[in-house]
């Protein structure tokens, strides 16, 4: 092993908590270093978030232009093949990748292309150097959940699923969470035939009841198996589930199986030998601060086990560093983290998840204008307002709904009233405007609902 090098900051893991948080300590002029043993960016980069949404943008524009004499423009035949998408995909992670990449090297930061492990308090092992830090950053992020029923050759999870280059006749997803409902956007859209099995009595249970049944209603070419649990798995030509729902036993086969039934936190070798609280969920117990149990060590990220978003990772990021800088007085809030699935329609929502006996205002996509200039009629948005009609949770199925949630994720965080909000002129015609009508609808006083 080399000389022990130090550093001021070390990051364990380049996702965008990790490159978040190594860019700006070493902007505020820390000496700073970060170790990735695979790419820099992480699942998020490589295999998650920008993979999907660079598929579904292009269904997207393959489903507006098979539905381009709406439009009032001549059709001309249109296809997609996984292949194609695939290399998309590949350009657009590469550049990401390299642009991450150079902005750790024009900010000073020392990258390190291997895992690296804790050998003792404030010293890690980096491949075959050791590194002395006096604040560390985990950020080594989680994998996807494979339990030993599923211990089987050619399962696809989210880390192999966008290796396919040939759409499957048929498509097992076991799991109806965001994953699981993106990839049967994705793969439906391909002409494949896709089952969702979910163990839960609705899919995307974490979103408002009327979001599920919405989105199953439109997704009429995808099977639905709510209430259903896989009771074993066989391999042979394909896979066939044996499936207990509430009404018996159902064998269900298909060409490829997917599995998204959740990640779990990846630790760094040797942290636990350290002593390092755990949380129930099974990652690094963090304060407000985000610091774990052990001395000058804070955990960003899917490794805490909470919440697994990239855009939480980035501001757990910034709370970590500014706690390392010397500020006592910033503490991570989630109470405002917007919810974000790029189905079609679009679902976004932030805000507190119990509504019961709250005052509710919702519109309808059908009326709103610049919908209508769109081609698009399905969804709606709602408001949910507490006493003094404050705002308490924004719910949104609709196009660009992804993109709308951040002015409702400001509202909600800044504990705006039902007035507040609506005090601003929303431009016309756009979608943001579907907002200002589900608050109208919230005081009754909507008046372009039908």
């Amino acid at each position: 092993m080399s000389e022990n090098r130090l550093f001021d900051l070390f990051v364990i893991g380049a996702g965008p908590g990790g490159y978040t948080a190594a860019l700006l300590a070493a902007r505020r002029g820390l000496r700073v270093g970060i170790s990735e043993g695979s790419h820099c960016g992480g699942t998020c980069t490589n295999r998650g978030c920008i993979p999907a949404k660079s598929y579904i943008e292009s269904i997207r524009l393959m489903a507006q232009m098979k539905n381009a004499e709406r439009f009032g423009i001549d059709p001309v035949p249109v296809a997609a093949t996984l292949e194609h998408l695939q290399k998309r995909k590949t350009r657009i992670v590469t550049r990401l990748v390299k642009g991450i990449e150079y902005l750790l090297a024009q900010a000073g930061v020392a990258v390190f292309s291997a895992n690296a492990g804790f050998l003792g308090e404030n010293v890690l092992q980096v491949g075959g150097e050791s590194v002395t830090a006096s604040s560390i950053i985990v950020a080594t992020g989680s994998s996807p959940r494979r339990p030993s029923l599923f211990d089987l050759p050619g399962l696809l999870t989210s880390d192999e699923v966008f290796d396919l280059r040939q759409a499957p006749a048929s498509l097992l997803i076991v799991g109806g969470g965001v994953i699981g409902m993106e990839m049967a956007h994705i793969f439906s859209h391909l002409g494949t035939e896709v089952t969702v099995i979910e163990a839960l009595d609705r899919v995307l249970a974490t979103e408002d009841e009327d979001v599920s049944k919405g989105l199953v209603s439109l997704y009429r070419n995808v099977r639905f198996m709510t209430s259903a649990r896989v009771a074993a798995v066989e391999r042979g030509v394909g896979y066939t589930l044996t499936v207990e729902t509430l009404t018996g036993q159902e064998k269900i086969h298909g060409e490829s199986l997917l599995l998204c039934i959740g990640r779990d936190p990846v630790l760094p070798g040797g942290m636990l030998q350290q002593g390092v609280a755990i949380n129930a969920s099974g990652g690094l117990q963090v304060d407000g601060s985000m610091r774990t149990s052990l001395p000058g060590v804070y955990a960003v990220g899917d490794v805490t086990g909470e919440h697994m978003y990239a855009h939480v990772a980035s501001k757990e990021a910034e709370v970590a560093v500014a706690h390392i800088l010397g500020d006592r007085t910033r503490a991570m809030d989630y109470s405002a983290i917007p919810s974000v699935v790029f189905t079609q329609p679009e679902i976004a929502s932030v805000g507190r998840k119990e509504v019961t006996g709250m005052n509710r205002g919702t519109f309808p996509v059908s009326a709103l204008g610049r919908a209508r200039t769109m081609e698009e009629s399905e969804g709606f948005a709602t408001i949910y307002c507490g006493p003094g009609g404050i705002l308490e949770r924004v719910t949104i199925m609709a196009p660009h709904a992804t993109e709308i949630i951040a002015w409702a994720a400001l509202a909600v965080a800044r504990r705006l009233s039902v007035e507040e909000f609506l005090g601003p002129s929303y431009p016309h015609p756009t979608m943001a405007e579907l907002l200002k009508e589900a608050a109208a609808d919230a005081q009754g006083l909507c008046i372009n609902k039908p």
